[in-house]
């Protein structure tokens, strides 16, 4: 064999080396689908205290401005995503350093499970419009591309997991009698949100892109079906002829 004909081999292998379906499968498109879905799930969670409004009551810190409200938004959808919130603080307080405030709101005008509920509606829903609507030719296989599907995804609501768990984090001073004698701050838990904002996409993702790849699958007739009919027809033809 020649070095050239060698050369050649070795691209074709490397060219060979992942299934068609998972290069040609739009990871780009997905992971922004993942972050608009985010933002989307954002938005639900504060027309709910804006509009509703909720009552949920918050084991937090004091609200002293407009971002402080909005970051803790963001602490109850992650709670929602079953994240707990940590409370650091330089000096010792009392009580337990984590909460999710939907596992114990009580009377809360909005019940917490409508809160539960937002982000697995929302990404079921995603994963079925992404397959709906999604470029490209989908995989052979119901599980190939559903797990296609709800893997694109996950790198984006990862991202936006990790992210948030670090940029969400409300912080203010600890003052005794008009003296500060410390800090404190409380964001979501960064451990538990690089499991769940696996999982959930993962999960319910997968399921919606599911749902509507069985659908479709089954609202197209066979394609031996077709070319039988086709065939006959044909046939048909021949012999009036």
């Amino acid at each position: 064999m020649t070095p050239d004909h060698a050369e050649s081999a070795d691209a074709s292998t490397d060219d060979h080396f992942l299934a068609p379906s998972v290069r040609t499968f739009p990871w780009l498109q997905a992971a922004l689908a993942a972050v608009a879905v985010f933002v989307v799930e954002y938005l639900l969670v504060a027309a709910l205290f804006v509009v509703g409004p909720s009552s949920v009551d918050r084991n937090a810190a004091p609200i002293n401005s407009t971002v402080d409200v909005l970051v803790q938004y963001a602490h109850i959808l992650f709670n929602a995503h079953h994240v707990p919130t940590i409370t650091r603080a330089t000096v010792q307080i009392g009580g337990s350093p984590l909460a999710n405030d939907l596992y114990i709101a009580t009377d809360a005008s909005v019940p917490p499970v409508v809160f539960f509920l937002i982000p697995m509606v929302a990404l079921v829903v995603a994963g079925g419009v992404f397959e709906a609507y999604r470029p490209g030719n989908p995989a052979e296989s119901l599980l190939e591309e559903s797990a296609l599907v709800g893997t694109g995804f996950t790198m984006g609501y990862l991202l936006c997991g990790v992210g948030g768990a670090l940029l969400f984090v409300q912080r203010w001073p600890l003052v005794v009698q008009e003296e500060t004698i410390g800090a404190a701050s409380q964001g979501p838990w960064l451990w538990v949100a690089l499991v769940t904002f696996f999982l959930f996409p993962m999960v319910f993702v997968t399921i919606g892109a599911a749902l509507y790849y069985r659908k479709a699958s089954t609202a197209e007739p066979p394609a031996t079906a077709v070319e039988g009919e086709s065939s006959a027809a044909v046939s048909a033809d021949e012999d009036q002829a």
